[in-house]
């Protein structure tokens, strides 16, 4: 975590560097865990709503002033993480799941509307076809054709 926050420029206070150089806290795979899982759900959202991935340092960032509010021994006696990361993970399934469901909706509404716009386009369709029937019997009705005996063919 102090290298992490050297390189993102951030000026710590005595006891955050106390605390982050303390080697009475060796870095276990669970506190390592944290910072990468933290970064990564992070990453997940930044790329979910499609924001300004620069706004992952300034979090970044903002969860090591947090974590170094904490004492040593609350972060490593912080059995809650898992429950906490859990907790996160089906809050996001649960957003997935109302998305989901709005899209269904959504989906089932258009395709009612599709069936009624083709329903009307085969009836206005099949008005045209009688109505261009009706201008052609009318037309033959005022224009009869004059059939001769040379006109039909005759052998003489």
């Amino acid at each position: 975590l102090l290298v992490q926050a050297q390189e993102n420029g951030q000026v710590l206070q005595e006891k955050e560097l106390e605390f982050l150089a303390d080697p009475g806290m060796a870095e276990t795979s669970s506190n390592a865990h944290v910072v990468t899982n933290n970064a990564a759900y992070q990453a997940d959202d930044l790329d979910a709503y499609d924001s300004d991935c620069d706004e992952l340092n300034s979090a970044k960032i903002a969860l090591m002033e947090n974590l170094s509010h904490y004492g040593s021994s609350n972060l490593a006696e912080n059995s809650n993480l898992h429950a906490l990361q859990d907790d996160l993970i089906l809050s996001m399934i649960e957003q997935l799941k109302t998305q989901v469901v709005n899209c269904i909706k959504i989906n089932h509404d258009n395709k009612q509307v599709n069936e009624l716009l083709t329903a009307k386009l085969e009836r206005y369709r099949n008005q045209e076809r009688v109505l261009k029937e009706q201008q052609n019997d009318d037309k033959a009705k005022r224009n009869p054709v004059i059939l001769t005996d040379n006109y039909l063919g005759k052998a003489g």
